[in-house]
């Protein structure tokens, strides 16, 4: 049977103050004196303080003085502490104080913010909450209640207060998408039915389609909103550090009571590689309602890229930006693939480029039922333009006067050899948007694509791998 909340041990569970009830009556003896207060507020934090400069320093008795501090010292707020000195050839003894953990919490919430350095505010900070989370852990055991809602508020509320800072951006292009974790590993070999195989962790970083060509994007010099969800937890908090690290305005990601996505990355000695999605039902995958949507954000953006959203929301983001003369970029990845031609044509009849790698063009075909035989046949769905990625071999432009192959440039090859293709098809869809927004042509934006996506297969991940505009500027140069 829960023992009730009254127990007399849940007060330090709501303020950190010692359960000894004797304890308590000095503190708030100390807390309610002048003279209490006083001494408190000229203890060192982090320095020893000497009885004797108390005494000569502050306007009391030194019977008043040595009162208080030793009530400090049996409340266990200060520590005393003695050390021998010579005077004139004799040892004096002389008492000097060091604030406990709890002692250094009052310390501070008595001081002034600027009398006390940032790095010590940091460290007295980081030892009042272990103090505190020591309490919560036993309040956890005692109540029943669930230690991971305290986790699980944590993350929110750092997210919430961080979007709350977020500075104004007056974004170029709106990015919709999903964000991910990519967790990279190595094995020897996929396992048989029931086998297991063991698999070595290599590398963490922010991922995710969309947040992926917003991140390139922003290192492209171009201002840029992402919209999509995160989970509320220590994945969440990642991911969004990562896109305000990268000048990505966040001010519109909404945060669920649910996981964040992770995406597993595995490949062996021979250069294969396997890719799976980790997620629930529950998961932060895709915006699903307009009311998530700042429609303001539509209306001042050149440009809106839609990538892994629902197709619900997916059609109404599209319908709209395309009313209102915005160009719009549709690369929905290989999953929505699976819902064929006929689910996809309400997006595509408002989409102004169309970009699928090989593998989304085969699952898109299998899944109309015949209903397409080329990508060519895309365009009579509504595309002007139905771009084909096809990896270190380039790409294929098809729209309704001219169908180009484009091929990746030597020089680039030579230079930059694939050592993670990740994060290759964002990086080129957010150059051939940087073009786009140029007014360059479509060949001048998609050769400055190839380089972006050319450089970034160079380096391991995706968001940490994407090019400056310098580099692809020297790139070009070269």
């Amino acid at each position: 049977m829960k023992r009730e909340i009254s127990d007399e041990r849940f007060w330090p569970y709501i303020l950190p103050f010692p359960l000894d009830p004797e304890k308590r009556r000095l503190i708030w003896s100390i807390l309610q004196s002048r003279v209490g207060l006083k001494i408190l507020g000229n203890i060192s934090v982090d320095k020893r303080t000497y009885q004797h400069d108390l005494i000569e320093k502050m306007p009391y008795s030194n019977k008043s003085i040595i009162k208080y501090l030793k009530k400090m010292v049996k409340a266990g707020v200060l520590e005393q502490y003695m050390e021998v000195s010579k005077e004139k050839g004799r040892a004096v003894w002389m008492k000097w104080y060091q604030p406990t953990s709890l002692g250094r919490w009052f310390i501070l919430f008595l001081k002034p913010p600027n009398e006390v350095s940032p790095d010590l505010t940091k460290t007295v900070i980081e030892e009042l909450f272990c103090l505190y989370s020591s309490s919560i852990v036993e309040v956890c055991q005692r109540y029943g209640m669930d230690i991971d809602s305290f986790h699980r508020n944590l993350d929110k509320q750092y997210l919430l207060e961080a979007i709350k800072k977020q500075y104004s951006i007056e974004s170029e292009v709106a990015v919709f998408g999903s964000a991910a974790l990519d967790i990279y590993g190595i094995l020897t070999r996929l396992p048989a039915s029931d086998e297991v195989v063991y698999a070595e962790e290599t590398y963490r970083f922010s991922g995710g389609m969309g947040a992926n060509v917003a991140v390139a994007l922003s290192r492209l010099n171009v201002p840029v909103t992402f919209f999509g969800r995160v989970g509320s937890d220590s994945v969440g908090r990642m991911l969004l550090e990562n896109l305000r690290k990268n000048n990505v305005d966040v001010s519109n990601i909404h945060f669920v009571d649910a996981s964040s996505l992770q995406t597993l990355i595995l490949s062996d000695n021979k250069r294969h590689r396997w890719l799976f999605t980790v997620g629930s039902p529950q998961s932060a995958i895709s915006l699903v309602s307009p009311e998530e949507v700042d429609w303001k954000v539509l209306e001042r953006s050149k440009i809106v890229y839609v990538g892994e959203v629902f197709v619900e929301i997916a059609s109404t983001i599209a319908d709209y930006a395309k009313t209102r003369n915005k160009v719009v970029v549709y690369r929905p990845g290989v999953p929505y693939m699976k819902f064929g031609i006929k689910n996809l044509r309400r997006i595509l009849e408002h989409t102004t480029m169309f970009i699928l790698n090989q593998i989304g063009w085969r699952q898109l075909r299998v899944s109309s039922k015949e209903e397409i035989e080329s990508p060519v046949d895309l365009l009579k769905h509504g595309p002007t333009n139905v771009i084909l990625t096809k990896g270190v071999e380039g790409c294929e432009v098809f729209s309704r006067d001219k169908h180009k192959k484009f091929s990746v440039a030597s020089q680039l090859r030579a230079k930059f050899k694939t050592v993670d293709p990740t994060g290759a098809g964002d990086g080129f869809s957010a150059g051939l948007i940087k073009g786009l927004l140029h007014g360059w042509s479509l060949e001048k934006a998609v050769a400055y694509g190839q380089t972006v996506a050319s450089i970034t297969c160079s380096r391991v991940g995706a968001s940490n791998a994407f090019p400056t505009e310098e580099e692809v500027e020297a790139a070009i140069v070269a």
